[in-house]
């Protein structure tokens, strides 16, 4: 029998006839705006062709296509699933370590030090050019430089069907939860940033307004931030729980193991400006300002949910869920109420002149390492407490607090 095929393209139409019997078994993705993809079996496409192949597919799609058309039989269902997950997971592992662009956070802050540079007594021209310089996307690992060269593909939607993550009960006691816009308006104006988080005597800094907040940045990065410092888990412990230290920042082991329990795995900052790592419980009770809760979290229920990509943040990120609030007892019932009502709490990474609202942001190789903890499935949870459980084997906080910033560098 011969069938005849149709190929639009740039040049136009162009037709030819061909026998059933002698067409071989093709792999065919064909989009609305007259492409085909054609190959042999997907034998003949690499796992990365393949990838690329189906982002254009359904780049071309409209919003709703694939739901449209129901598969004719159950294997052309089960085969689109397989190919569907596959992208899925050949996605996630090429872009969830690349960050191109700065973060909305980051451009808040850069418009910011313009502004401040330019009270200072800098020129405009100079001002941007000094913050742009100072505040610019994280340095790219080549596997990110290889990926960001290639050409962009069309903007497109998408259409989840998959039900989300679901969230572990929460303990409230007899205390109600209210909506995530409830809660009372807690007043920060009398507070101030800790001395151990405030910049050195004999640091240059400009002071920029974020939020309603002030912030002080020295050559566009917050004043002592923390050392990137990581130490591996011993890989005989299996399976923990992350510990976290409200007023130092530690992040540790949290077993009843004799030679890993207490141990440091790296440090992160929790809360922002004058609520940075402080347990204050006006902080605590302040959203998208204080630093965590104390008490029990816990992960996505799924495995593959457990670090997912962020749509607020704009990177992957690890969401916890408070289970169990711990020191009710230094808590107002309003102060309760306040913190029991906070969402969006999540770990991930820092990125420079960022701060961290009310989550765990760790350095770079820090998020790096405990984001494939939690992947690999060896983190069971996260405790958080206010005072440190280990004090016989906790450090100091590793921060930096030297800067080249000259205020001086804004009349050149």
């Amino acid at each position: 029998m011969l069938r005849r095929r149709c190929i639009s393209d740039d040049g136009g139409e162009r037709c030819r006839d061909r026998s059933d019997s002698a067409r071989p078994q093709q792999v065919r993705l064909e989009g609305p705006r007259g492409w085909v993809l054609r190959g042999a079996g997907c034998s003949r496409l690499s796992p990365r062709r393949l990838a690329l192949a189906l982002v254009a597919a359904l780049a071309s799609l409209p919003l709703g296509h694939g739901l449209a058309q129901q598969p004719k039989t159950p294997a052309a269902g089960a085969a689109a699933g397989d190919i569907a997950d596959y992208f899925s997971q050949v996605g996630d592992q090429i872009y969830e370590d690349c960050i191109f662009e700065l973060s909305a956070e980051q451009l808040e802050v850069q418009q910011a030090l313009i502004q401040a540079y330019i009270k200072h007594g800098a020129s405009s021209i100079l001002a941007r050019q000094l913050a742009v310089k100072q505040i610019q996307p994280p340095k790219l690992s080549d596997k990110c430089e290889r990926i960001g060269r290639r050409p962009k593909a069309a903007p497109w939607s998408t259409v989840t069907t998959s039900s989300a993550a679901k969230k572990p009960a929460v303990d409230a006691g007899s205390s109600k939860i209210p909506p995530e816009t409830g809660g009372p308006t807690i007043r920060l104006a009398d507070k101030v940033v800790l001395p151990e988080w405030d910049c050195s005597p004999g640091v240059d800094y400009v002071t920029i307004q974020h939020k309603g907040y002030e912030r002080k940045l020295t050559n566009g990065e917050i004043c002592n931030p923390f050392e990137d410092v990581v130490r591996n888990v011993p890989e005989s412990l299996r399976s923990f729980r992350l510990g976290y230290t409200i007023k130092t920042g530690r992040l540790f082991v949290a077993a009843d193991d004799s030679q890993a329990g207490g141990r440091t795995i790296a440090w992160a900052i929790s809360g922002r400006e004058s609520c940075r790592n402080n347990p204050d419980p006006e902080c605590l009770a302040t959203r998208a300002v204080g630093p965590l809760p104390p008490g029990e979290y816990s992960f996505a229920s799924e495995k593959d949910r457990k670090v997912s990509w962020g749509p607020r943040s704009k990177r992957m990120v690890a969401g916890i869920y408070l289970t169990k609030l711990w020191n009710r007892d230094r808590f107002s019932p309003a102060q309760t109420a306040a913190i029991l009502a906070r969402r969006n709490i999540a770990i991930h990474v820092r990125l420079k002149g960022e701060m961290s609202e009310a989550c765990l942001g760790l350095e770079p190789n820090g998020w790096a390492y405990v984001s494939s903890l939690i992947k690999d499935g060896r983190v069971t949870g996260v405790s958080v407490y206010i005072d440190e459980p280990y004090p016989q084997i906790a450090e100091r906080p590793p921060v930096v607090t030297a800067s080249s910033f000259s205020l001086s560098s804004l009349f050149k």
